[in-house]
């Protein structure tokens, strides 16, 4: 009887240790089942009438397969007739009809299995645009109204804020036809949005020019628009009768950042000469008819690189208008957003020290001219970043040149693409794209000075200097005359 006991032990144990050497025992176990994951999206706070659009996107199969979208209600208010648009997709819409709380559970699945997950959606009634008319005691105005794409707020006819106006994020104006929007010398306008809750000014009608536009004649420092969106304005000229989306008188200040101008019948902002640009950063101008900024010299070194200005305007520069640079210190022209250039629409004269950044870009009207008088032009770009400086209409000669006049030492040019210049006379009826007169000075090295309609540079006199190595370290191209000419 013992020795049967030990056999089978030995048996057992025997079994046992074959079983747990076999290499195709796993191959016989199931697999388990991938982990699918449903996940509805957030909870909403929506409006009745408001298209809600739900989002599954963030579902998701830990093995990443492919899955499928079933949408449904499982809770609504009693009487509510809403139906779901596109319930088997990962975006499904609805309009909530009726006041209360709608529940909706998304089910995925595939041949793996399938999971749910509930969202919850709460309606409240609808409320209607308030008529909003002149601004004369402080006023804050609240985001009534869920749906960004329906006005808080309307405006009839054109109104005047004349106190002290607070915008809260998410607020939308629309304005009727023509309508426009002031603030007063006594005003002050506070628009202040956040990035997921932008300021909209429209029309009440989404149509390019559709309203006047805003005109800010107030010089309160407290001025600004900060996340907003100024949409289809211009429809009639405001100052100096210009369209624009909005303008800004002399002596008014405004801050302007984070905003689109878009879909504007004439120009996006017009900075009236003595206006104050207070702050300007990171905005965004589209499709307008005209320049999507039209200025003075004072105002360019406000802009910013991180603007951006698209290719979809009818005038596709920052134009600037007749006026002179003339400042206690160094004023900087910054390179655009994707080599967006300056349009020097008048005679620009420079009395102060201008300095010209690697990688901008400057286009001249026909038969105009840069002065540098009392200041300097420091124009020093590098072999991938030049500077060019240019004729809107590029044929040779089209604009007449830069004439310096001053003896300082920062006038440098490097890097520096100047074209299609030379067309009337600079100094001592001779045509030029650079004329150096009577005390001048400038080092110019490393540039190209092509299609004049004269000399490439014109040296006036016995006193100017220009570098010994001039004609050697510059290229001279498809000029009408030699690239360089001393007349003394």
């Amino acid at each position: 009887m013992k020795n049967f006991q030990r056999l089978f032990l030995l048996f057992f144990s025997l079994t046992f240790i074959l079983s747990g050497c076999d290499p195709d025992k796993d191959k016989d176990q199931p697999v388990p089942p991938s982990s699918l994951t449903a996940n509805a999206g957030p909870d909403q706070n929506v409006q009745t009438g408001q298209t809600v659009t739900l989002d599954g996107n963030g579902s998701k199969d830990s093995e990443s397969k492919t899955f499928t979208y079933a949408w449904a209600f499982s809770r609504k208010p009693n009487g509510s007739n809403a139906t779901l648009n596109n319930a088997a997709t990962a975006t499904p819409t609805f309009v909530p009809d009726l006041p209360g709380n709608y529940e909706l559970e998304l089910t995925i699945g595939n041949s793996t299995g399938s999971h749910k997950d509930k969202v919850l959606i709460k309606a409240t009634a609808s409320v209607t645009a308030i008529i909003l008319n002149h601004i004369t005691v402080k006023t804050v105005l609240e985001d009534r109204i869920a749906d960004p794409n329906l006005p808080d707020y309307l405006v009839n006819s054109s109104i005047g804020v004349k106190a002290e106006l607070t915008l809260k994020p998410g607020v939308t104006i629309a304005f009727a036809e023509d309508a426009q929007f002031l603030v007063d010398e006594g005003g002050t306008i506070m628009a202040k949005g956040e990035a997921n809750k932008k300021i909209r000014f429209t029309g009440k009608q989404d149509q390019k020019g559709y309203w006047a536009g805003i005109i800010i004649y107030s010089n309160s420092s407290a001025n600004e628009f900060n996340y907003t969106e100024i949409f289809n304005a211009g429809s009639t000229g405001l100052i100096d009768a210009v369209k624009t989306a909005m303008v800004v008188s002399e002596d008014a200040r405004v801050t302007i950042k984070n905003t689109e101008i878009a879909k504007s019948n004439g120009y996006g902002l017009y900075l009236r000469e003595g206006s104050i640009l207070y702050g300007f950063a990171a905005n965004k101008f589209d499709n307008n008819a005209a320049a999507p900024i039209v200025l003075t010299a004072e105002n360019v070194p406000k802009l910013d690189a991180a603007t951006l200005f698209t290719a979809n305007h009818g005038i596709k520069a920052i134009e600037v208008k007749r006026s002179t640079i003339q400042e206690t210190s160094e004023v900087v022209w910054q390179a655009l957003q994707n080599g967006f250039p300056y349009r020097l629409a008048g005679f620009i004269s420079v009395n102060s020290g201008w300095k010209l950044s690697p990688g901008l870009n400057i286009e001249v009207v026909q038969n105009n001219s840069i002065d540098i008088g009392d200041g300097y032009i420091n124009a020093v770009g590098t072999a991938d970043k030049q500077i060019t400086i240019t004729g809107v209409d590029q044929t040779a000669g089209s604009w007449d040149g830069i004439i310096i006049y001053s003896r300082n030492s920062m006038n440098k040019m490097e890097y520096v693409n100047i074209k299609y210049a030379g067309g009337e006379p600079l100094t001592s009826n001779v045509k030029s794209s650079i004329a150096l007169s009577s005390a001048a000075a400038l080092q110019i090295k490393n540039s190209n000075i092509s299609f004049s309609g004269g000399y490439g540079i014109h040296v006036y006199g016995d006193e100017p200097t220009l570098n010994p190595d001039a004609a050697t370290t510059n290229q001279f191209t498809s000029n009408a005359l030699n690239a360089i000419f001393y007349n003394r």
